[in-house]
């Protein structure tokens, strides 16, 4: 069921990287068009993947406030085609069980760089432990899961009933955005940069990364506390996404 999920997550991929270089040539960039591709990029980064995928259901930093909001959050999460929760939570666990040795799925040590793909998420959906996300085990996860496409098609169909050229600005593109600043973070993040902490593992703070990924850039800061709701230690180390869960949780 996972391997599944994985190969239509890649095939995602790789539709809204067509979608992207063929639908450059038909779609009307504006100013207006051009911000609402900035504000999903941020939406899908932010909201879907730092508070969502990785604060909320990976380390349990927070509990929302108001079930809706979860869900809202959670479906943001989905749509811009990183995986399901599920999947996500078990290849970033597996990411800080073994950071930076031959088992860590994503490490620049054995990866290298990669603009493009999801081999940590396809290498690893076979095999997957459940007892690592045993917690996520549940019938809502569950389908979340097994009706992932569905997802993302109600989405795209949503979004085309209004507009096509929506697919693209607020859909195709995004995600694309996504996967580049993913990708760019999962090297880099463990490349270059400076430690405040002298953790098992590389792990960086790179400020270069802020503009793309905001305070999930302070990677060392997180690896060495990932259970907390902010990543912030040094004075400008803002983390806008702590200032939005505080709004929402408990």
């Amino acid at each position: 069921m996972f391997t599944a999920t994985a190969n239509v997550v890649s095939k995602l991929q790789l539709l809204a990287l067509l979608v992207f270089l063929t639908g450059s040539f038909l779609v009307d960039f504006n100013t207006v068009t051009v911000l609402a591709t900035i504000l999903t990029f941020y939406i899908f980064n932010i909201v879907g993947i730092s508070i969502t995928l990785h604060r909320y259901y990976s380390h349990k930093s927070f509990e929302f406030r108001y079930s809706v909001i979860k869900k809202l959050f959670t479906f943001i999460s989905v749509i811009m085609c990183r995986g399901s929760p599920i999947g996500w939570v078990y290849i970033h666990r597996l990411h800080h069980g073994f950071s930076d040795t031959d088992k860590d799925p994503h490490s620049p040590k054995h990866l290298g760089f990669k603009l493009f793909g999801l081999k940590h998420l396809t290498n690893h959906s076979d095999k997957i432990n459940k007892f690592l996300v045993k917690d996520l085990m549940t019938e809502e996860q569950l389908n979340i899961n097994k009706y992932y496409l569905l997802y993302v098609i109600a989405y795209i169909a949503f979004l085309a009933v209004i507009n096509i050229q929506l697919v693209y600005f607020l859909w195709a593109l995004p995600v694309v955005l996504v996967q580049l600043s993913q990708n760019s973070f999962n090297y880099f993040g463990h490349k270059f940069g400076y430690r405040n902490f002298q953790t098992d593992d590389a792990s960086t703070n790179n400020a270069w990364l802020f503009p793309f990924i905001l305070g999930d850039a302070w990677h060392n800061n997180h690896h060495k506390n990932p259970a907390l709701i902010s990543n912030k230690v040094k004075a400008f180390e803002i983390d806008p996404a702590a200032s939005i869960i505080n709004l929402i949780k408990k």
